[in-house]
């Protein structure tokens, strides 16, 4: 009796450590902590934020040099937005406010941008 129940325990520790490592491994990058950040931030210190998953606010424009979307703040800096996993046409957004939410990255020919997950109008963005 007393074997039975010691590899019953065993086996019960086993699936739970192989659980956790399973869990801990595959569902960390869908849990990740956004970071509500503004363009200055992400302009003025880019290095910290590169490959992180972030939230900002801003203008909504086509910059014609890069031939891409981007968001601008108040002092004219902008980030581009490289990528968007969007179903809806970003043209109608142009000259609104928004919120863009994705990974932040830096590109030596273009310089920071956001692959997009999330654009929307900041006015019905709820916290």
């Amino acid at each position: 009796m007393g074997r039975a129940l010691m590899y019953a325990a065993l086996a019960g520790l086993a699936v739970f450590v192989l659980s956790a490592t399973f869990i801990l491994d595959h569902g960390g990058e869908s849990i990740a902590a956004v970071q509500s950040v503004t363009v200055h931030d992400l302009t003025s210190s880019p290095n910290s934020w590169d490959g992180s998953p972030v939230s900002v606010d801003g203008m909504f424009s086509y910059g014609e040099e890069h031939a891409e979307y981007q968001l601008v703040d108040e002092g004219n800096f902008a980030v581009l937005i490289r990528k968007h996993h969007v179903s809806t046409d970003l043209s109608d957004l142009v000259g609104q406010r928004v919120r863009v939410s994705g990974v932040f990255g830096i590109d030596d020919d273009l310089g920071v941008y956001i692959d997009a997950d999330a654009v929307q109008l900041a006015d019905s963005v709820t916290e």
